[in-house]
C-alpha cells in the first residue's frame, strides 16, 4: 500500500491539477506575508489604542476605558508583557478616577509580579501611591511615591518624574512638612518646562509654601511667572486664585493696600465671570480688610457687608471683627459693639461645637478600643494557654526522643526549644499588660475633660482636650508598631508634659530640642519608650521641687541616635547591687522588657539605657544603633 501510494504521487499532474496547486501556493504565500505584516503592526495599533484612551480620558471616560480594555485584550493575544503592563497602567488610572480602588490595585499588583522596564515599574508604584493617597493613608502613599521617584530618576524620563515629585511635595504640604514639600516641588519645577500647564500648578503650590514660610522674594518672583502662564493658557480659575493670593500678600506682608485692592477686585470680577459664587465671600473679605487697613472705612464696610451674606463659621467671625474695627474707625461705637457681640457668639459656638465633637470622638474611640482590648486579652490568654499545652506536648515528645537518641543531643535540643518558648511567652505577657493599661488611661482622660467642661473653664478644657487628643491618637495608632519617628515621639512627650503642667499648676517647666543632625521624619526609635522616664522625672525627680526643669534632647553622633532626659531634682540613692535601676514600676518593667526583646528580635538593632544621678539631678540617656 505504501509503495502504491508513492507511485501515485509521482504521476505528472494534469493541467487542471497544476493550476490549483500554483493557486494554493500563491494564496498560502500571501497569507504568510499578511500575517507577518499584521504581527509587525499590532504593537503600533496597541500604542494607538492607548493614545486614544489617554486623549479621551479628559472628556469621555467610558470611551477611554473601552480603548484601554481593547489594548489589554490585544496585548495578551500577542503575549507582549510590556504592552500588557502599559495597558494595565492606563486601565488602572481610569479605575482610580472612577474610585474603583480594589480593581485598580489588582491590575497594578500583576505588573509588579513581572520583570518590566524601569519606567513602567516606576509608573506602577506611582499609581499604587495615588490609590493610597485617595484612601487617606498619606504615609503609605508617600513611601510608594518615594520608591517610584527613585526608579524613575534612573530612567531620566522627566515627563513622568515631574508628576511624582509634585505629588510628594503635595503630600508633605498637607502633612505640614513644608521643608520637604518645598524641596520636591522645586525639583518638579526644574524639569517641568516641557509641560507649562503642569508647571503652572506647581508654581501655585510652591507660592503657597513660600508665603507660609515667609520667603517673600521667592514668592513674588514665582507668583508673577504663574500669572503670566495662567493668562497665556486662559486658566481663569487659577488666575482668580493667584489674584486672591496676591491681595492677601499685599494686605498682610507687602503692605501695599492699593495693590491688594486692585488684585482683589480682579479676583472678584473673574469669579463672577466663572460663576464661582461659593468663594466670593472670602475675596470680598480680603478686599474689605485692605480698605480697613488703608483706613477707608466706608469702602471697607461695603465689601464686608457683601462678604457677610454667604459666609459661615470662622470666616464670618473674621468678617464681623473687621466690621467692628471699621465702625470703630468711624466712631460709631454702638454698631461696633453690635458686631463685636456677633463675633463673640460665633466664636463661642465654634468652640463649643469643636469640644462636643472631640469629646464624642474620644468617647467613641474609648468604647471601640475597650471592646477590642477585651477581645485581644481573651485571644492572648488563649494563645498563652495553647503555648502551655504545646510546650507540654513537646516536652513529652522530647522525653520519648531522649530515650532513643543520644543524651547530649536531646538535652541541648530541649534547652533551645524551652528558651524560644519562654521568649514567646514573655512577648505575649508584655502585650497583655500593655493592653490592660490603655482603658484606665482613656477613662481618666475623659473624666478630666468632663470636669473642666463642667467648670466652664474653656481655656483649660480646650488645651487639655488638644493635648490628650494628640497623645491618645499616637497611643492608639502606634501601639502595635515596634518603632516610631522622632517627630511622633516628640509630639507624644510634648503632649504628656503639657498635661502634667496643668495637673501640677505649672510648678515645673520643660523644653524639648531636636538637633540638626536628626531627621525628624525618618530617624526611628522604639515606640513610646521615652514616656516612662519622663514620668519618673516628674513623680520622683521633681518631687517637692517648685522650680523643676525637665529637658529632653534628641541628637545623633556617629549614626547613633541619643535621647537625653534630664531633671534638676535631688537625684536618688544608688544601691551597689543594682546600680542601673530607676524607680520600680510596672511601666518601667515593660520598657526594659521591650528594649531587651527588641535587641534580640529586631534585625541590626541595639538599644541601651545609661543613668547618671547626682544631688543636682538625674539624667537618663537612651541610645539606639541601627546597623
Amino acid at each position: 500500500m505504501l509503495s502504491h501510494h508513492l507511485k501515485q504521487n509521482t504521476l505528472p499532474p494534469t493541467p487542471s491539477t497544476l493550476y490549483q496547486f500554483i493557486l494554493w501556493v500563491l494564496i498560502a504565500f500571501n497569507v504568510s506575508i499578511t500575517n507577518a505584516q499584521e504581527a509587525i503592526n499590532q504593537p503600533q495599533q496597541i500604542e494607538a489604542l492607548l493614545l486614544k484612551s489617554k486623549v479621551l480620558a479628559q472628556t469621555n471616560i467610558d470611551s477611554s476605558y473601552f480603548y484601554a480594555l481593547q489594548a489589554v485584550k490585544d496585548s495578551k493575544q500577542i503575549k507582549n508583557d510590556s504592552l500588557i503592563a502599559k495597558s494595565h497602567l492606563q486601565q488602572s488610572s481610569l479605575l482610580i478616577f472612577k474610585k474603583e480602588f480594589s480593581k485598580s490595585d489588582s491590575l497594578l499588583q500583576q505588573n509588579l509580579n513581572k520583570k518590566l522596564p524601569k519606567h513602567i515599574k516606576g509608573l506602577t508604584l506611582h499609581n499604587l501611591a495615588t490609590i493610597e493617597y485617595y484612601k487617606q493613608d498619606f504615609q503609605k502613599a508617600l513611601t510608594l511615591y518615594l520608591q517610584a521617584a527613585n526608579i524613575l530618576e534612573q530612567t531620566k524620563k522627566t515627563e513622568q518624574l515631574v508628576n511624582t515629585y509634585s505629588n510628594i511635595g503635595a503630600i508633605n504640604a498637607s502633612l505640614k512638612n513644608y521643608k520637604n514639600a518645598q524641596i520636591y516641588l522645586e525639583r518638579a519645577l526644574e524639569i517641568s518646562d516641557s509641560n507649562e500647564v503642569v508647571k503652572l500648578q506647581i508654581l501655585v503650590n510652591l507660592c503657597n509654601i513660600y508665603l507660609n514660610e515667609k520667603q517673600f522674594e521667592k514668592y513674588t518672583k514665582s507668583i508673577y511667572v504663574a500669572e503670566q502662564l495662567a493668562v497665556k493658557y486662559n486658566s481663569k480659575n487659577t488666575l482668580a486664585t493667584i489674584y486672591n493670593n496676591l491681595a492677601i500678600y499685599f494686605t498682610n506682608n507687602g503692605a501695599d493696600y492699593n495693590k491688594a485692592i486692585t488684585y482683589g477686585e480682579k479676583a472678584i470680577l473673574l469669579k463672577k465671570e466663572l460663576n464661582s459664587t461659593n468663594t466670593l465671600d472670602v475675596t470680598y473679605n480680603n478686599v474689605g480688610n485692605a480698605y480697613l487697613k488703608r483706613k477707608d472705612y466706608k469702602k471697607a464696610i461695603s465689601y464686608l457687608d457683601s462678604a457677610s451674606i454667604g459666609a459661615q463659621g470662622l470666616l464670618k467671625s473674621y468678617i464681623f471683627n473687621n466690621l467692628k474695627e471699621s465702625y470703630l474707625g468711624l466712631e460709631q461705637y454702638k454698631t461696633a459693639l453690635h458686631y463685636a457681640d456677633l463675633k463673640d457668639k460665633i466664636k463661642d459656638s465654634i468652640t463649643n461645637q469643636k469640644q462636643k465633637e472631640s469629646v464624642a470622638e474620644l468617647t467613641e474611640k474609648y468604647e471601640s478600643e475597650k471592646k477590642e482590648q477585651r477581645i485581644n486579652i481573651l485571644n492572648t490568654k488563649n494563645k498563652l494557654q495553647a503555648l502551655t499545652i504545646k510546650q507540654q506536648n513537646y516536652l513529652l515528645l522530647a522525653l520519648i526522643i531522649f530515650v532513643i537518641l543520644i543524651t547530649t543531643l536531646a538535652y541541648f535540643g530541649f534547652k533551645s526549644y524551652k528558651v524560644q518558648q519562654q521568649l514567646d511567652k514573655v512577648l505575649l505577657q508584655q502585650r497583655l499588660r500593655k493592653m490592660q493599661l490603655n482603658p484606665h488611661f482613656l477613662f481618666n482622660a475623659l473624666q478630666s475633660i468632663q470636669n473642666f467642661i463642667y467648670q466652664n473653664d474653656k481655656e483649660k478644657s480646650s488645651s487639655y482636650l488638644t493635648s490628650y487628643s494628640k497623645l491618645i491618637r499616637l497611643v492608639l495608632e502606634k501601639s502595635d508598631d515596634d518603632f516610631i519617628t522622632v517627630e511622633d515621639d516628640k509630639i507624644a512627650i510634648e503632649s504628656y508634659l503639657s498635661l502634667q503642667l496643668l495637673n501640677y499648676n505649672n510648678k515645673f517647666s520643660f523644653k524639648i530640642d531636636i538637633a540638626d543632625s536628626v531627621n525628624e521624619d525618618f530617624d526611628m526609635l522604639p515606640t513610646l519608650i521615652t514616656q516612662p522616664f519622663v514620668e519618673n522625672a516628674i513623680l520622683h525627680g521633681l518631687k517637692d521641687n517648685d522650680q523643676g526643669v525637665i529637658s529632653v534632647e534628641y541628637y545623633k553622633r556617629d549614626s547613633i541616635l541619643y535621647v537625653s532626659i534630664k531633671d534638676n531634682g535631688k537625684g536618688f540613692e544608688v544601691k551597689k547591687d543594682d546600680s542601673n535601676r530607676l524607680h520600680k514600676s510596672m511601666s518601667m518593667d515593660i520598657i526594659k522588657e521591650q528594649l531587651k526583646n527588641l535587641n534580640k528580635t529586631a534585625k541590626d538593632f541595639k538599644g541601651d539605657i545609661d543613668v547618671k544621678t547626682t544631688s543636682n539631678g538625674t539624667q537618663v540617656i537612651l541610645s539606639f544603633i541601627t546597623i
